[in-house]
């Protein structure tokens, strides 16, 4: 008895070793966390935290812990590929969470085919699950169903003047595009299409380009910290104007920026943190006890992501980057803390539902949500 002791207690420190020795398993995450885009990385940056914390205190998985490492993207393609270029090399992630721009998504993605290395992208741009890159799938709405769904939600509200002022960026092109698509499905045009790059500040010209054309709603399709400024315009120039923006438009952050010219606008989202369910309000609060601010889209989206990489990663019961991606496309109906229940379909798209968000009072209420089969 003694021996069979001894021999179980070396067998459990052996075990013990071999799993100390494997280390933690490493995912990794990129976003801007300096540049134009910044406020988005920061709410990326937090959703990354706190699921590493949650997934750690829950034991990790296969006996592991979890290290979840985030590398500055700067929103740009190059900053992007020498962040990917590390996690992959030097960190050998099982897999990538980012970037929230399309742009930046679509540099680092003939890397991650090449090294076959899961991306779980976060830019909205069609383009993205259409290159038929098998590695990448996208947890966030993609923009046809965003653009599909605001117009229609425009037109069932009685608007048929159409102006349509977007980024010159992937997304903001690709976000066009799709708006005039839209546009054309119920057979109409837009009256004015202006486009302005990111990092501007001075919008006049487009917009007066806009007023002469006489639309009756403008469609705005950016990010969130340039909503703000362009809202501020936009209420000089054309104040009565109804305002619909792409996913940004509804961010606590940009609302705060744009100093209640946001008021009344209409967006497409994948994510309020004013959503009554039960598991997304319980997020919401453990966000904002501990940031002492309101938990914003790319949060949950990071958050939720790097929950499903890791629920794939125990599905496999190996790290093994083909079985772990496997798993990863069969996951169907996975509540997540944004409200929304992800299934993977054939293109890698997550997503098949997206709300509809108005500025209240100076929060971003949802008033409607529509569903795609």
């Amino acid at each position: 008895m003694r021996r069979i002791l001894v021999l179980s207690v070396v067998a459990v420190l052996l075990l013990s070793s071999l799993v100390l020795a494997q280390g933690p398993i490493k995912i990794g995450a990129i976003g801007a966390i300096t540049g134009a885009n910044a406020l988005s990385g920061a709410q990326a940056w937090d959703g990354i935290q706190m699921a590493q914390e949650d997934i750690n205190a829950a034991g990790g998985v296969l006996g592991r812990p979890v290290e979840l490492i985030f590398e500055d993207s700067q929103g740009l393609p190059t900053g992007g590929v020498t962040a990917v270029r590390k996690l992959i090399y030097q960190d050998d992630v099982v897999g990538i969470i980012g970037c929230h721009q399309s742009t930046v998504v679509m540099a680092v993605e003939p890397l991650c085919r090449a090294e076959k290395t899961i991306l779980m992208a976060k830019g909205s741009a069609a383009v993205i699950t259409e290159v038929g890159n098998p590695w990448v799938v996208r947890v966030r709405e993609y923009d046809t169903l965003a653009a599909s769904a605001k117009i229609r939600y425009a037109y069932d509200n009685g608007y048929r003047r159409f102006a349509i002022f977007h980024n010159t960026d992937q997304f903001g092109e690709g976000g066009r595009q799709n708006l005039i698509d839209a546009l054309a499905d119920l057979g109409l045009k837009p009256v004015a299409v202006e486009g302005h790059n990111t990092g501007d500040k001075d919008f006049t010209a487009q917009l007066l380009n806009i007023r002469r054309a006489d639309p009756d709603v403008l469609v705005v399709w950016t990010h969130g910290d340039e909503h703000a400024l362009i809202a501020r315009q936009v209420r000089q120039l054309m104040p009565d104007i109804p305002y619909y923006g792409s996913m940004g438009a509804s961010q606590a952050t940009a609302i705060q920026l744009a100093e209640g010219t946001l008021e009344g606008a209409v967006s497409t989202s994948p994510y309020s943190y004013l959503n009554p369910d039960p598991d997304v309000q319980a997020f919401a609060q453990r966000y904002q006890q501990k940031y002492n601010r309101p938990a914003e889209t790319f949060t949950v989206l990071y958050y939720d992501s790097a929950m499903m990489l890791v629920e794939a990663i125990r599905r496999a019961g190996t790290t093994d980057r083909d079985k772990v991606l496997a798993e990863l496309k069969g996951i169907k109906g996975w509540k997540g803390v944004s409200g929304i229940e992800y299934s993977f379909d054939e293109r890698g798209e997550a997503f098949n539902e997206i709300f509809i968000v108005r500025v209240e009072n100076g929060v971003p209420v949802i008033i409607d949500k529509v569903s795609v089969d």
